[in-house]
């Protein structure tokens, strides 16, 4: 069976629970960093299976050979406010491991436009090498784009109720380390000095929390928190469904196409 290594940042850590909470025979391993831990307490908590393999020894990746592979490697959320830095991380860690496996799939979007050209850069690896697209074929912005499906749903709900009021907006995981995010995001020195950001958001315009729900639940304080948040900065709530549409499609066309490759036309 084909091996398919997986570099995402730990912003789709649910998306890739929910992936792989629907697989069969499909042989998982975590590469061991500082950033298994949320994923790996959710799949705990499903009885999913995985076994977890130490960086230096990703060109070893055990298993049974019968089982479709899935060596998944997760990255920190900092790389997020640093796009130069984020381009560097991920191309390095495809450089340094992508040829060991027979694909390379990597759950960011455009995230500052740094990594648009990606698969032509890694077309010399003679593998399947995608980021994440939606339906029409385009990289999708961010983590908030792939939840909302396409670029054109998200812009929409950009635009906010009324002119000029901005929307921040939270899926589940977004929720989860809100405070974290806003610290990487420059907003804020300290996200527990609650009338300072709430200063910052109001100087940048913004109004609304928009809760983005993707119809996962792994996340199980989600709707507290961002109740919590609406409260904290004096937003309006504006509700939003999202999906895990684009990376279930991305992920299983990936898989099709390797299987393909491998001689097997069905998954």
């Amino acid at each position: 069976m084909p091996s398919l290594y997986i570099v995402s940042c730990r912003m789709f850590e649910d998306e890739l629970v929910h992936i792989f909470e629907e697989e069969e025979n499909t042989n998982l391993l975590i590469v061991e960093n500082e950033n298994t831990e949320g994923i790996e307490r959710k799949l705990n908590e499903l009885s999913i299976k995985y076994e977890k393999i130490a960086p230096e020894n990703i060109d070893k990746y055990p298993g049974n050979k019968e089982d479709f592979i899935v060596v998944l490697h997760l990255l920190e959320f900092a790389l997020d406010a640093e796009p130069s830095l984020l381009k560097d991380k991920v191309y390095k860690t495809i450089e340094d491991n992508g040829k060991y496996f027979d694909g390379i799939l990597v759950f960011y979007g455009l995230c500052g436009n740094v990594l648009g050209s990606l698969e032509e850069d890694f077309a010399h690896l003679n593998i399947p090498v995608r980021i994440l697209k939606d339906a029409y074929g385009n990289i999708v912005d961010d983590c908030i784009c792939t939840a909302f499906g396409n670029r054109e749903s998200y812009m929409e709900a950009m635009q906010g109720d009324e002119r000029g009021e901005g929307t921040y907006f939270l899926t589940p995981m977004q929720a989860a380390n809100w405070r974290e995010m806003l610290v990487l995001a420059k907003l804020t020195p300290d996200p527990n000095n609650i009338e300072m950001t709430k200063t910052v958001f109001d100087y940048s315009g913004y109004k609304n929390v928009g809760k983005v729900d993707t119809g996962l639940h792994y996340e199980k304080d989600f709707e507290d928190t961002v109740e919590e948040f609406a409260t904290l900065f004096d937003f309006k709530k504006r509700n939003f469904t999202g999906s895990t549409k684009i990376t279930d499609q991305n992920y299983y066309s990936i898989k099709k196409d390797m299987l393909r490759e491998n001689g097997q036309l069905e998954l």
